[in-house]
This record gives structure tokens, C-alpha cells and sequence, in this order.
């Protein structure tokens, strides 16, 4: 039985190892060697196909099955029992939790709604029912926008966006607590 947790281990970590050094970033689906399927949109079990689950249940099944065995704290058959599930679970978590990750991604790009809430200052005061010039730090960096007020400011106000229409944002005073 040692053999066996001994070998998949081996695969597991010869199999991790490719997906690390191989630079692989996305994982590859065994049935065609097309892309991995996305478990929110279909079953969960299509996770099996996934080299992923496989690289690290695998892994988990070996590692767990010889620490087991070679430090005697169960025989074969208990081993076999704690083993299997663990190598299951952590070979479905890890693929999962590595699809979600490549699915969510991250992005510098300012939507609307990253910039509702934000604090700004007034660089051109809007005129009265016109338009006008906000600097707001969004994303680690600064963007002007034009503005228009729901009160008249004047320049170098603080200034809290309250909407983003077509690219327009729509300001109102900042109370004091948030004034720098």
C-alpha cells in the first residue's frame, strides 16, 4: 500500500510540477485538449477532467496515505479511508478555487460605479446649470472628469461624486469630516 501512495505522490507532484515550471497559467480539460469547463455553467463533476484535480488530489492521496503509514498512526485499510476523501476534496477545491480566480481576474479599467462615493476636488467650479472640472483619485491615480453640481462650489472644493451619466459625474459638497 506505501507503493501506491508513494507513486501517486510522485505523479501528483511530477503533474503539479509541470502546470508550475511549464508555465501553464490555465488549466486544460483531458477529454480534448481544449479548454477546461466551466463549472458554473454545467455539472461539477466536469471538474474530474481537469488536470488540476487530478495534479493535486493526487497529491493529497500520496502525501496523507505515507505520513500515515510510515509515522503508524493507522494501518492500511484506515489510511486508505482518510486518504481517498482528502485526495477528493482538496483536488475539487483546488480546481475550483483556481477556475474562479482565472474567471475573476482584475482589471485597471474605471467603471461607473468605482467612482460613485469618491472624493474629489473642484479644478474648474461649474457654472450655474453648466458644467465644470472635478479631479478625482480613483485606482491609484488621478482622473479629471467633467462635472456638474447639484450646489454652487468653487475651485479647489471638496467634493463627494454622488452619480456618472455618459461619462458626466454629478458632485455635491463634501461634509467637513471628509474634507483633506
Amino acid at each position: 500500500m506505501l507503493a501506491i501512495y508513494l507513486g501517486a505522490l510522485v505523479v501528483g507532484l511530477g503533474a503539479l510540477g509541470l502546470q508550475v515550471f511549464g508555465g501553464h497559467d490555465s488549466d486544460t480539460s483531458m477529454d480534448h485538449g481544449g479548454p477546461a469547463h466551466d463549472t458554473d455553467h454545467g455539472s461539477p463533476l466536469l471538474v474530474l477532467v481537469s488536470l488540476r484535480f487530478w495534479a493535486f488530489g493526487l497529491l493529497a492521496f500520496g502525501l496523507v496515505g505515507t505520513l500515515l503509514l510510515l509515522f503508524g498512526f493507522a494501518d492500511k485499510w484506515v489510511s486508505l479511508a482518510i486518504s481517498a476523501p482528502f485526495g477528493a476534496v482538496s483536488g475539487f477545491v483546488a480546481a475550483s478555487v483556481v477556475r474562479r480566480l482565472q474567471q475573476k481576474g482584475t482589471t485597471s479599467q474605471v467603471t461607473d460605479s468605482d467612482i460613485i462615493g469618491l472624493i474629489g476636488r473642484v479644478l474648474v467650479p461649474p457654472a450655474a446649470s453648466g458644467q465644470g472640472k472635478v479631479r478625482v483619485r480613483v485606482k491609484a491615480s488621478y482622473v479629471d472628469y467633467v462635472a456638474t453640481a447639484v450646489e454652487p462650489l468653487e475651485e479647489g472644493d471638496t467634493v463627494v461624486v454622488e452619480e456618472v451619466e455618459d461619462g458626466v459625474v454629478t458632485v455635491s459638497r463634501a461634509p467637513k469630516e471628509l474634507k483633506a
